[in-house]
């Protein structure tokens, strides 16, 4: 049976104890909790309390932090992922989730050879993606592994944002692609159904050439507001649905997550049993 994850975002975006939802998101039927870090409250991190809240009420756990991954001028955010990592160290989740960042951006900001600008988002050739990034995943890879060798196993979650580069699906590819050639393993995606939309990119074509790197999935539903702008809102029941439509492509043992604010936590179980009946695409996932 597929896992069902619940953000602690689903309760809206205040700051606040997140160890206290536990037992809601337990009693609800997740699996597991999604752990935000933009919603600690300001001091010192419950990291450890987490930890234990978790523990006891047996649910699953993984970290998500506003980071990307690469900076703008393409290198390897070291010192923030070493810091997320060392707090990794204290709440151990399966997962740690941020976003990717400028993956194909050139050093020192300007344009390289083999990368060209669209709509203001560097592309980049394979043979560029493949000279500039090596030294930079061998960095990566060394404390992914330094961070196993202390704690045990760790997936790193790299999921499409709303921004131009770290929602954009060639560079997602690009960069799995690279770790692929680098031989680590444990670096998977977080395929978010939303985020596309805000983009402007196109959700199924996405879904078709990520799928095999999807490990979780973030289900959202996106409209545009009265006033014209995109907005999140609760997943629909329809059955032709762009997130079901979705799903049916992505890996059908991904583990998913409701990401938008839920009503009240009385509705939290019932979006649980639609996300975990919603059928997927068996086999698609790599190991």
């Amino acid at each position: 049976m597929k896992a069902v994850f619940v953000p602690t975002s689903a309760f809206g975006n205040t700051p606040g104890l997140q160890h206290e939802w536990t037992q809601t998101v337990h009693a609800a039927g997740a699996d597991g909790i999604e752990i935000r870090r933009e919603l600690f409250p300001p001091g010192k991190l419950p990291l450890a309390e987490c930890r234990e809240a978790n523990r006891n009420s047996g649910l699953r756990c993984i970290y998500s932090v506003p980071m990307e991954l690469w900076d703008e001028a393409g290198r390897l955010n070291e010192t923030q992922l070493s810091e997320v990592l060392e707090e990794a160290g204290i709440l151990r989740p399966e997962m740690v989730k941020v976003s990717l960042g400028h993956f194909i951006a050139a050093a020192g900001g300007e344009t390289e050879e083999g990368v060209t600008k669209v709509a203001g988002v560097r592309k980049a050739s394979d043979d560029q993606v493949s000279r500039n990034s090596e030294e930079r995943l061998t960095r990566l890879g060394g404390l992914l592994q330094q961070y196993r060798a202390l704690h045990g196993p760790l997936t790193l979650l790299v999921e499409n944002d709303q921004t131009p580069h770290g929602g954009d699906a060639g560079n997602l590819k690009a960069f799995f692609q690279a770790v692929e050639r680098s031989g680590f393993g444990g670096v998977r995606m977080t395929f978010d159904t939303g985020n596309w939309i805000y983009a402007g990119e196109e959700p199924m074509r996405a879904a078709l050439d990520l799928a095999p790197y999807t490990a979780y999935i973030h289900c959202k539903h996106v409209v545009y507001s009265e006033n014209n702008t995109l907005q999140t809102v609760p997943i629909p029941g329809e059955e032709d649905a762009l997130w079901r439509e979705l799903l049916a492509y992505l890996p059908d043992r991904a583990s998913r997550a409701i990401e938008f604010t839920i009503p009240g936590p009385e509705s939290l179980s019932g979006y649980l049993m639609m996300l975990r009946q919603a059928q997927g695409m068996p086999g698609k996932e790599r190991k």
